[in-house]
């Protein structure tokens, strides 16, 4: 009997730090990468969470930085450049376009899109991956969606205008409106 107590025992020791370390460590490391990878993905991605990024000026290097850190394919990111003289925003991704396919053509509608809202006074953005380059100008953004434009600022609306619309025709229908301005 008192073997099969001290075996008890020593199974409750063992358990109770095991459980700690799992429920209190592992599993919100887990949610917290999970999270991170919701965050690379124009589909899954949370507009809310970098709302705090709005700025009137793109000369404001850090912001800006930190915002393109917290859009979709930030795992690419390699740097930006900024010309202030002609409100020109570069952001030099190390990937090709081609490989990432359809995600190249929803973070450009994504990630322009967002820049143009929270940054007031961006004019254009070139998006440099290693085998393609993307130029998006404000004017051509806020004409495809005229009046809607600035209420897109609100997470539910930039949602059911933005992200919903990354399926096939209506997709490929945005993205050449925003590359070729038509």
């Amino acid at each position: 009997m008192d073997k099969r107590r001290l075996m008890i025992g020593i199974i409750v020791i063992l358990a109770i730090p095991l459980y700690i370390w799992i429920a209190y460590f592992e599993i919100p490391a887990k949610s917290e990468i999970g999270e991170e990878k919701m965050q690379q993905d124009p589909l899954t991605h949370n507009f809310e969470k970098v709302l705090q990024y709005e700025n009137d000026y793109m000369g404001n290097a850090s912001n800006t930085s930190q915002l393109f850190q917290s859009l979709p394919l930030n795992e690419y990111k390699q740097s930006i450049e900024m010309d202030p003289d002609h409100l020109l925003l570069i952001v030099h991704y190390d990937a090709s376009a081609h490989e990432l396919q359809e995600k190249t053509q929803q973070a450009v509608i994504y990630n322009s899109t967002a820049a143009f809202l929270l940054i007031h006074n961006l004019e254009e953005l070139e998006m440099r991956f290693n085998d393609e380059t993307f130029r998006v100008r404000r004017d051509v953004v806020e004409d495809y969606f005229n009046d809607e434009f600035k209420t897109l600022i609100d997470p539910e609306n930039f949602k059911e205008k933005v992200q919903k619309t990354f399926n096939g025709e209506k997709q490929s229908a945005m993205y050449k409106v925003f590359t070729e301005g038509k």
